[in-house]
Protein backbone atom coordinates (compact mmCIF):
# COMPACT_ATOMS: atom_id res chain seq x y z
CA UNK A 1 0.00 0.00 0.00
CA UNK A 2 3.04 2.45 1.14
CA UNK A 3 4.43 1.30 -2.11
CA UNK A 4 1.82 2.01 -4.14
CA UNK A 5 1.20 5.81 -2.43
CA UNK A 6 4.64 6.20 -2.95
CA UNK A 7 4.45 5.35 -6.78
CA UNK A 8 1.43 7.35 -7.09
CA UNK A 9 2.89 10.52 -5.99
CA UNK A 10 6.14 9.55 -7.88
CA UNK A 11 3.45 9.58 -10.91
CA UNK A 12 1.81 12.48 -9.58
CA UNK A 13 5.10 14.65 -9.76
CA UNK A 14 6.34 13.40 -12.78
CA UNK A 15 3.38 14.49 -14.95
CA UNK A 16 4.11 18.07 -13.88
CA UNK A 17 7.87 17.74 -13.97
CA UNK A 18 7.48 20.55 -16.74
CA UNK A 19 5.95 23.12 -13.93
CA UNK A 20 8.52 22.15 -11.68
CA UNK A 21 11.64 22.08 -13.73
CA UNK A 22 10.70 25.82 -14.95
CA UNK A 23 10.81 27.03 -11.58
CA UNK A 24 13.43 25.44 -10.08
CA UNK A 25 15.27 26.53 -13.50
CA UNK A 26 13.92 30.59 -12.93
CA UNK A 27 14.78 30.25 -9.01
CA UNK A 28 18.70 29.10 -9.94
CA UNK A 29 18.81 31.86 -12.70
CA UNK A 30 17.69 34.38 -10.20
CA UNK A 31 20.03 33.19 -7.99
CA UNK A 32 22.67 33.47 -10.23
CA UNK A 33 21.73 36.87 -11.22
CA UNK A 34 21.50 37.86 -7.51
CA UNK A 35 24.53 36.39 -6.88
CA UNK A 36 26.39 38.70 -8.97
CA UNK A 37 24.49 42.07 -8.88
CA UNK A 38 24.78 41.96 -4.55
CA UNK A 39 27.82 43.94 -3.75
CA UNK A 40 30.56 42.12 -2.63
CA UNK A 41 31.89 43.02 1.21
CA UNK A 42 35.43 41.93 2.67
CA UNK A 43 35.82 41.01 6.19
CA UNK A 44 38.57 42.39 8.60
CA UNK A 45 39.31 41.77 12.10
CA UNK A 46 41.26 42.92 15.57
CA UNK A 47 41.67 40.38 18.35
CA UNK A 48 42.41 42.33 21.72
CA UNK A 49 42.65 41.35 25.47
CA UNK A 50 41.14 44.18 27.77
CA UNK A 51 43.55 45.24 30.90
CA UNK A 52 42.84 45.57 33.75
CA UNK A 53 40.81 48.89 34.09
CA UNK A 54 43.13 50.34 36.98
CA UNK A 55 44.06 53.90 37.72
CA UNK A 56 47.99 54.56 37.09
CA UNK A 57 48.32 55.71 40.27
CA UNK A 58 46.90 52.48 42.10
CA UNK A 59 48.95 50.46 39.93
CA UNK A 60 52.13 52.31 40.03
CA UNK A 61 51.82 54.44 43.08
CA UNK A 62 50.00 52.28 45.39
CA UNK A 63 52.31 50.69 48.12
CA UNK A 64 49.57 48.13 49.30
CA UNK A 65 49.23 45.10 47.02
CA UNK A 66 44.94 44.81 45.65
CA UNK A 67 45.68 41.98 43.25
CA UNK A 68 45.10 44.58 40.26
CA UNK A 69 47.91 46.07 40.19
CA UNK A 70 49.84 44.56 37.11
CA UNK A 71 49.99 46.79 34.62
CA UNK A 72 50.84 44.27 32.87
CA UNK A 73 47.89 41.43 33.67
CA UNK A 74 45.27 40.61 31.18
CA UNK A 75 41.76 41.92 32.25
CA UNK A 76 38.99 39.82 33.26
CA UNK A 77 35.31 39.49 31.64
CA UNK A 78 34.55 42.08 33.65
CA UNK A 79 37.37 44.01 32.03
CA UNK A 80 35.81 42.84 28.95
CA UNK A 81 32.30 44.15 29.22
CA UNK A 82 33.79 47.50 30.29
CA UNK A 83 35.96 47.29 26.81
CA UNK A 84 32.29 46.33 24.73
CA UNK A 85 30.73 49.42 26.47
CA UNK A 86 33.38 51.49 24.95
CA UNK A 87 33.39 50.02 21.35
CA UNK A 88 29.87 50.03 21.40
CA UNK A 89 29.71 53.90 22.42
CA UNK A 90 28.39 56.87 20.26
CA UNK A 91 32.00 59.14 20.93
CA UNK A 92 33.89 55.67 18.38
CA UNK A 93 30.94 55.53 16.12
CA UNK A 94 30.70 59.33 15.76
CA UNK A 95 34.56 59.03 15.38
CA UNK A 96 34.72 55.96 12.70
CA UNK A 97 31.94 58.28 10.74
CA UNK A 98 33.37 61.26 10.45
CA UNK A 99 37.00 59.65 9.96
CA UNK A 100 35.90 57.75 6.95
CA UNK A 101 32.83 58.95 5.29
CA UNK A 102 30.52 56.62 6.50
CA UNK A 103 27.42 58.64 5.09
CA UNK A 104 29.01 58.17 1.60
CA UNK A 105 30.19 54.93 1.87
CA UNK A 106 26.90 53.61 3.11
CA UNK A 107 24.99 55.58 0.52
CA UNK A 108 22.89 57.64 3.24
CA UNK A 109 21.59 61.07 1.72
CA UNK A 110 23.06 63.88 3.91
CA UNK A 111 19.91 66.02 3.86
CA UNK A 112 17.33 62.85 5.27
CA UNK A 113 15.53 63.62 8.18
CA UNK A 114 16.63 59.81 9.68
CA UNK A 115 20.06 59.83 8.07
CA UNK A 116 21.48 58.97 12.09
CA UNK A 117 19.12 56.49 12.12
CA UNK A 118 20.19 55.28 8.96
CA UNK A 119 23.69 55.23 10.10
CA UNK A 120 23.09 53.72 13.70
CA UNK A 121 21.76 50.59 11.68
CA UNK A 122 23.89 50.27 8.89
CA UNK A 123 27.08 50.93 11.32
CA UNK A 124 25.31 47.67 13.06
CA UNK A 125 24.84 45.78 10.07
CA UNK A 126 28.88 46.44 9.18
CA UNK A 127 30.83 46.58 12.00
CA UNK A 128 30.40 44.21 15.37
CA UNK A 129 31.62 43.35 18.37
CA UNK A 130 31.90 40.45 20.10
CA UNK A 131 33.05 38.05 23.48
CA UNK A 132 34.91 35.26 22.38
CA UNK A 133 35.29 32.28 24.51
CA UNK A 134 39.01 33.26 25.01
CA UNK A 135 37.64 36.27 27.57
CA UNK A 136 39.03 38.14 24.23
CA UNK A 137 37.30 41.38 22.29
CA UNK A 138 36.61 40.92 18.40
CA UNK A 139 36.23 43.53 16.16
CA UNK A 140 34.62 42.62 13.08
CA UNK A 141 34.31 44.95 9.95
CA UNK A 142 32.55 43.93 6.80
CA UNK A 143 33.35 46.61 3.76
CA UNK A 144 32.99 47.19 0.38
CA UNK A 145 36.54 47.93 -0.32
CA UNK A 146 38.98 45.54 1.50
CA UNK A 147 41.56 48.37 2.68
CA UNK A 148 38.91 50.54 4.45
CA UNK A 149 37.44 47.66 6.23
CA UNK A 150 40.89 46.71 7.45
CA UNK A 151 41.49 50.89 8.61
CA UNK A 152 38.08 51.01 10.27
CA UNK A 153 39.06 47.76 12.82
CA UNK A 154 42.93 49.16 12.85
CA UNK A 155 41.08 52.44 14.08
CA UNK A 156 38.19 51.43 16.40
CA UNK A 157 41.09 49.76 18.46
CA UNK A 158 43.05 53.26 18.51
CA UNK A 159 40.12 54.88 19.47
CA UNK A 160 39.75 52.69 22.79
CA UNK A 161 42.13 54.22 24.64
CA UNK A 162 41.22 57.74 23.44
CA UNK A 163 37.80 57.61 24.78
CA UNK A 164 38.61 55.82 28.07
CA UNK A 165 41.54 58.49 28.44
CA UNK A 166 38.73 61.06 27.92
CA UNK A 167 36.38 59.52 30.65
CA UNK A 168 38.85 59.26 32.69
CA UNK A 169 40.75 62.56 32.19
CA UNK A 170 37.45 64.68 33.17
CA UNK A 171 36.93 62.73 36.44
CA UNK A 172 40.87 63.20 36.94
CA UNK A 173 40.78 67.05 35.99
CA UNK A 174 37.48 67.52 38.75
CA UNK A 175 39.59 65.25 41.29
CA UNK A 176 42.62 67.14 40.85
CA UNK A 177 41.24 70.31 41.31
CA UNK A 178 39.52 69.09 44.70
CA UNK A 179 42.66 68.04 46.09
CA UNK A 180 44.54 71.04 45.59
CA UNK A 181 42.17 73.37 46.88
CA UNK A 182 42.21 70.91 50.27
CA UNK A 183 45.83 71.30 49.84
CA UNK A 184 46.32 75.06 49.48
CA UNK A 185 43.94 75.47 52.21
CA UNK A 186 45.89 73.40 54.73
CA UNK A 187 48.93 74.91 53.50
CA UNK A 188 47.55 78.17 54.69
CA UNK A 189 46.01 76.75 57.87
CA UNK A 190 49.74 74.94 58.69
CA UNK A 191 51.12 78.71 57.99
CA UNK A 192 49.29 80.14 60.13
CA UNK A 193 49.25 77.97 62.92
CA UNK A 194 53.26 78.21 62.73
CA UNK A 195 53.07 82.20 62.79
CA UNK A 196 51.00 81.64 66.00
CA UNK A 197 53.61 78.91 67.60
CA UNK A 198 56.52 81.56 66.75
CA UNK A 199 54.89 84.05 68.67
CA UNK A 200 54.60 81.55 71.98
CA UNK A 201 58.14 80.75 71.46
CA UNK A 202 58.94 84.18 71.16
CA UNK A 203 57.05 84.72 74.18
CA UNK A 204 58.65 82.08 76.68
CA UNK A 205 56.69 79.07 75.54
CA UNK A 206 58.79 76.51 73.86
CA UNK A 207 58.11 73.25 74.61
CA UNK A 208 55.25 72.89 77.04
CA UNK A 209 56.08 69.74 78.50
CA UNK A 210 59.73 69.47 78.69
CA UNK A 211 59.44 72.74 80.14
CA UNK A 212 57.76 71.79 82.83
CA UNK A 213 59.25 69.19 83.81
CA UNK A 214 62.65 71.21 84.00
CA UNK A 215 61.12 74.33 85.53
CA UNK A 216 60.26 71.76 88.62
CA UNK A 217 63.13 70.66 88.82
CA UNK A 218 65.25 73.67 88.85
CA UNK A 219 62.54 75.47 91.44
CA UNK A 220 63.41 72.60 93.88
CA UNK A 221 66.60 72.49 93.84
CA UNK A 222 66.59 76.70 93.81
CA UNK A 223 63.99 76.45 97.13
CA UNK A 224 66.28 73.79 98.63
CA UNK A 225 69.17 76.54 98.52
CA UNK A 226 67.31 79.29 99.09
CA UNK A 227 67.66 81.20 96.56
CA UNK A 228 65.08 83.76 96.69
CA UNK A 229 66.28 85.43 93.43
CA UNK A 230 66.17 82.07 91.11
CA UNK A 231 62.80 80.98 93.09
CA UNK A 232 60.95 84.25 92.13
CA UNK A 233 62.46 84.29 88.42
CA UNK A 234 61.22 80.57 87.77
CA UNK A 235 57.82 81.57 88.95
CA UNK A 236 57.70 84.52 87.00
CA UNK A 237 58.45 81.57 84.12
CA UNK A 238 55.45 79.27 85.16
CA UNK A 239 53.56 82.24 85.26
CA UNK A 240 54.01 82.61 81.60
CA UNK A 241 53.76 79.23 80.75
CA UNK A 242 50.20 78.93 82.99
CA UNK A 243 49.11 81.80 80.58
CA UNK A 244 50.28 80.59 77.03
CA UNK A 245 51.07 76.66 78.00
CA UNK A 246 47.56 75.59 76.83
CA UNK A 247 47.75 77.67 73.65
CA UNK A 248 50.76 75.91 72.81
CA UNK A 249 49.81 72.41 73.54
CA UNK A 250 46.80 72.44 71.68
CA UNK A 251 48.38 74.36 68.28
CA UNK A 252 51.46 71.64 69.14
CA UNK A 253 48.51 68.61 68.57
CA UNK A 254 46.57 70.78 66.05
CA UNK A 255 49.99 71.08 64.04
CA UNK A 256 50.66 67.36 64.66
CA UNK A 257 47.86 65.63 63.57
CA UNK A 258 47.14 68.21 60.15
CA UNK A 259 50.56 67.53 59.24
CA UNK A 260 49.95 63.83 58.99
CA UNK A 261 46.65 64.95 56.76
CA UNK A 262 48.08 67.43 54.85
CA UNK A 263 50.77 63.95 53.97
CA UNK A 264 47.89 61.58 53.12
CA UNK A 265 46.45 64.94 51.04
CA UNK A 266 50.02 65.34 49.01
CA UNK A 267 49.91 62.04 48.56
CA UNK A 268 46.54 61.83 46.77
CA UNK A 269 47.49 65.09 45.33
CA UNK A 270 50.91 63.19 43.51
CA UNK A 271 48.20 59.92 42.57
CA UNK A 272 45.60 62.99 41.14
CA UNK A 273 48.24 64.04 39.08
CA UNK A 274 49.28 60.56 37.77
CA UNK A 275 45.75 59.80 36.61
CA UNK A 276 45.45 62.97 35.06
CA UNK A 277 48.99 62.71 33.04
CA UNK A 278 47.91 58.80 32.39
CA UNK A 279 48.20 57.11 28.98
CA UNK A 280 48.79 53.52 29.89
CA UNK A 281 46.83 51.77 27.42
CA UNK A 282 43.56 50.04 28.06
CA UNK A 283 43.81 46.63 25.49
CA UNK A 284 46.36 44.83 24.33
CA UNK A 285 45.93 44.07 20.96
CA UNK A 286 46.80 40.49 19.57
CA UNK A 287 45.56 40.77 15.93
CA UNK A 288 45.58 43.88 13.77
CA UNK A 289 43.10 44.33 10.92
CA UNK A 290 44.14 43.01 7.77
CA UNK A 291 43.17 43.91 4.16
CA UNK A 292 41.45 40.70 3.10
CA UNK A 293 42.33 39.29 -0.04
CA UNK A 294 38.90 37.69 -1.12
CA UNK A 295 35.65 38.73 -0.41
CA UNK A 296 33.61 37.54 2.77
CA UNK A 297 30.02 38.38 1.63
CA UNK A 298 27.97 37.14 -0.33
CA UNK A 299 29.06 33.02 -0.91
CA UNK A 300 27.25 32.70 -4.64
CA UNK A 301 27.16 29.36 -4.62
CA UNK A 302 24.99 29.72 -1.20
CA UNK A 303 23.06 32.22 -2.74
CA UNK A 304 22.17 29.64 -5.86
CA UNK A 305 21.83 26.64 -4.00
CA UNK A 306 18.95 28.61 -1.65
CA UNK A 307 17.36 30.52 -4.58
CA UNK A 308 16.55 26.59 -6.53
CA UNK A 309 15.86 24.90 -3.09
CA UNK A 310 13.33 28.11 -2.44
CA UNK A 311 12.28 27.63 -6.21
CA UNK A 312 11.39 23.93 -5.78
CA UNK A 313 9.56 24.47 -2.79
CA UNK A 314 7.51 27.17 -4.46
CA UNK A 315 6.37 24.85 -7.20
CA UNK A 316 5.72 21.88 -5.42
CA UNK A 317 3.86 24.48 -2.81
CA UNK A 318 1.86 25.96 -5.91
CA UNK A 319 0.98 22.05 -7.18
CA UNK A 320 -0.59 21.28 -4.10
CA UNK A 321 -2.76 24.29 -4.33
CA UNK A 322 -3.57 24.06 -7.50
CA UNK A 323 -4.74 20.20 -6.82
CA UNK A 324 -6.50 21.33 -3.92
CA UNK A 325 -8.20 24.13 -5.83
CA UNK A 326 -9.45 21.69 -7.69
CA UNK A 327 -10.69 19.04 -5.63
CA UNK A 328 -13.01 22.03 -4.05
CA UNK A 329 -14.21 23.14 -7.22
CA UNK A 330 -15.24 19.31 -7.99
CA UNK A 331 -16.77 19.31 -4.56
CA UNK A 332 -18.84 21.98 -5.09
CA UNK A 333 -20.05 21.09 -8.71
CA UNK A 334 -17.61 23.15 -10.47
Amino acid sequence: MADTASFDLVLFLWARRKLIIGITLFGLVAGVAAAFLITPLYHSEVIMFPAITNSASKALLNEQSTGRDDILALGDEEDSEQLLQILHSDQIRDRVARKFDLYTAYEIEPESKHRNSELREAYKEHIKFEYTKFSSVRVDVLDEQPQRAADIANFIAEQVDSVWMDMARERATKGLSLVRSKVEGLEADIEQWQDSMQVLRELGVQDYHTQTERYNEYMGAAILKGDQRAVKEFEERFKVLAKYGGAYVTLQDRLFNETKRMSVLRMKLEQAQADLESDLPHKFVVNAAQPADKKSYPIRWLVVAISGVSALLLALLLIIVQENVKKIRIAHGH
